[in-house]
């Protein structure tokens, strides 16, 4: 158990930039609405194959797809990105019950339907050493929709490093732990100061 849970977390952005490259890019909304169709495909395709899946064999047998909210442009946003450059440390909780250190990026703010929010961004520190710029920020987050229509403990995005301090949010492509569909995997805990006060429709459903 022990094993999975450390190649799981420490493993997470590279899981799943297999799928994604960490974030979509467009140049409008008919491109985007396009690009999401085809990640939501490809993601799909790799979860029906045994060497790449998430699922539990049980699930893996009825599986035609994961859950989705329908596409919707409203929820891609241009975030201002503030980073600390102090190296900064927060331990996350797991569902597993061990806690990982993650360095704490910096903090994004955005308005999501005229309202001003903000999340913490972290980078494993693995990550943050190499430099690696897809997919190294990570956001754990939770919303007015988590353990109803989304799952109860949080959502997650995974951005590319920006060059400026423009972070683009895109709430479609929001995914689950991969808990949901294994309970062997043990998956970061979204903390408390990324708990918006607001409904997230877009990105994945809870999965039954």
């Amino acid at each position: 158990m022990k094993k999975l849970l450390c190649i799981c977390f420490l493993g997470l952005v590279i899981c799943q930039t297999s799928y994604s490259q960490g974030f979509i890019y467009a140049n409008n909304q008919e491109e985007h609405h396009t690009k999401v169709l085809e990640w939501r495909a490809q993601k799909d395709a790799n979860y029906k194959l045994k060497e790449k899946t998430m699922l539990t064999e049980a699930l893996m047998k009825d599986f035609k797809g994961l859950k989705y909210y329908d596409i919707d442009y409203s929820y891609r946003v241009n975030g201002s990105l503030k980073r600390f450059n102090d190296g900064r440390i927060f331990n996350i909780n797991t569902t597993g019950g061990d806690v990982y250190a993650y360095l704490i990026y910096g903090t994004v703010s955005f308005t999501l339907h005229g309202k001003l929010l903000t999340l913490n961004v972290y980078q494993g520190q693995r990550a943050a050493k190499s430099g690696k710029k897809k997919g190294a920020l990570f956001i754990p987050f939770t919303d007015l929709t988590s353990g109803d229509l989304t799952y109860g403990g949080g959502r997650y995005l995974v951005l590319d490093v920006p060059e400026d301090d423009v972070l683009i949010m895109d709430f479609n492509m929001a995914y689950n732990p991969y808990c949901v569909y294994n309970p062997e995997h043990s998956c970061p805990i979204p903390p408390q100061e990324n708990d918006l006060e607001v409904m997230i429709n877009a990105g994945e459903l809870m999965y039954h």
